[in-house]
């Protein structure tokens, strides 16, 4: 058997076809557009207001002015004054060891629908493929989460042509009207029907 040009080609050419279906798979697999929207504006109630509170050296202080007030009234009763004594500053001890101002650490998760503009806007709701699965009844359940700090009304709830907004699996369900307080959430269902 003779090497003919198209034989000795033939390892390039798989490597050139391969190659250029892998670059073009980014073609295909092009985003999807919205299934809707919501409407919110914000700033109802003004921000949210602060609670004061007492800081870790706040409480310590107060607790050894309790602990100098039970010395003073338990004078001369060296057992009472143990009694009194030690559980403020045992409690006293424990606040200060706690940790005040650390960090969030957790974020909630499966939150699909971010309302975080703070002076009101119009937020995407995202595709979800499982409005593609027959397993999943071609239905998603979108968790709407305000996130502004500040208390949102939701003005509008539009979907797409072909989906459909269903009663969701949790409560409460998102409604025009609705007033969500900062951090407060509602849940949507979304349907496509086939």
């Amino acid at each position: 058997m003779t090497n003919t040009p198209l034989l000795r080609f033939r390892p390039w050419a798989s490597l050139l076809a391969t190659t250029a279906l892998a670059a073009s798979g980014s073609v295909w697999a092009q985003a999807q557009p919205p299934v809707g929207a919501i409407t919110y504006v914000a700033g109802l109630a003004g921000p949210a207001q602060p609670v004061p509170t007492l800081a870790e050296w706040g409480v310590l202080v107060l607790s050894l002015l309790m602990a100098l007030m039970a010395w003073r009234a338990a004078r001369g009763h060296l057992a009472s004054l143990m009694l009194a004594i030690a559980p403020g500053v045992l409690a006293a001890a424990m606040l200060v060891a706690t940790s005040w101002s650390s960090p969030v650490e957790a974020q909630p998760m499966g939150v699909s629908v971010l309302l975080d503009n703070p002076s009101g806007a119009t937020a995407d709701i995202p595709y979800h493929e499982s409005l593609d699965w027959p397993a999943a009844d071609y239905m998603h359940q979108y968790e709407v989460r305000n996130t502004t700090g500040q208390t949102v009304r939701i003005t509008d709830i539009t979907l797409t042509a072909g989906h459909n907004n269903r009663n969701p699996l949790d409560i409460p369900r998102c409604t025009v009207g609705m007033v969500l307080a900062a951090d407060e959430g509602c849940f949507l269902l979304v349907s496509k029907p086939h």
